[in-house]
């Protein structure tokens, strides 16, 4: 079996109903393998967006590669939703392998990245507050990493309370019990040698408090789990070719395109 032959086996996650195989003419398939038309591209008019769980800084990326890094990243997400829930730590934990493994099968070369618990000594805060904390102490985030995040976070808090940016995210990331969260702040780039890269940090915690908004979640005299992980990534290109329109018409069929929200 060819590398190419099994990416796209790989990549056939179900995402629910009646998953349909969607065969197109062979022609079609070469004119469109390396470039997706405008109607199809996600419209990100500024430089970031929610993507379920995800706000993503994509401000730097040509059209093309911000739908490339969405669309492949929330096919993850769904992917892992689909085998395992993220309602707790050790269910997180396992959502997150199978996360990483659907990444690797469409392209994206990912590193191994363990979660660690950050320690803090505030008996009151808020999660948006604590993460920003978190990344200005991190020796290992770079100056323009932390200034993709915190203009990825004003983006999304400029859409205000109720946002259905806000709601997207909110309901894919705050387990049923409203006592666990789990969500990620990704950063997408381009390097000199032209290569698509993803720094993807990744958040979860619990408290014995409602969590009621993920990012804007407070809390006083209460107790707090914080935990966090970053994984990074490069696209390789040729093999996400061979699969872009599958994943594409996947998210598409099952009305999961509208989990993308420009922000």
């Amino acid at each position: 079996m060819t590398a190419g032959s099994q990416v796209r086996r790989e990549v056939r996650v179900s995402l629910g109903g009646n998953e349909k195989n969607i065969r197109r003419k062979a022609h079609r398939v070469h004119c469109n393998a390396t470039h997706m038309s405008s109607s199809e591209q996600i419209k990100i008019a500024d430089g970031a967006a929610v993507a379920a769980r995800a706000i993503v800084w994509v401000g730097d990326l040509t059209d093309q590669q911000k739908s490339d890094v969405l669309e492949s990243t929330l096919i993850a997400q769904l992917a892992a939703d689909k085998q395992y829930s993220s309602d707790s730590e050790d269910d997180t934990l396992t959502w997150y392998k199978k996360y990483a493994d659907t990444l690797g099968s469409v392209g994206w070369r990912t590193n191994n990245a363990a979660f660690t618990e950050v320690s803090y000594d505030r008996t009151e805060g808020t999660i948006h507050d604590t993460v920003l904390e978190q990344l200005a102490n991190d020796p290992t985030v770079s100056k323009a990493l932390y200034a993709s995040v915190s203009r990825a976070l004003l983006a999304f808090a400029r859409t205000g309370s109720g946002s259905d940016a806000e709601k997207v995210f909110d309901s894919a990331s705050i387990a049923s019990s409203s006592e666990f969260a789990s969500f990620q702040l990704a950063v997408a780039s381009v390097n000199a040698d032209g290569d698509l890269n993803l720094t993807l940090l990744a958040w979860f915690y619990s408290s014995n408090q409602k969590i009621g908004s993920t990012l804007w979640f407070s809390w006083k005299n209460a107790s707090l789990n914080l935990q966090t992980s970053t994984l990074t990534m490069t696209l390789n290109v040729d093999l996400y070719d061979q699969v872009r329109f599958s994943i594409h018409d996947k998210l598409d069929s099952a009305n999961k395109l509208e989990l993308l929200v420009p922000l």
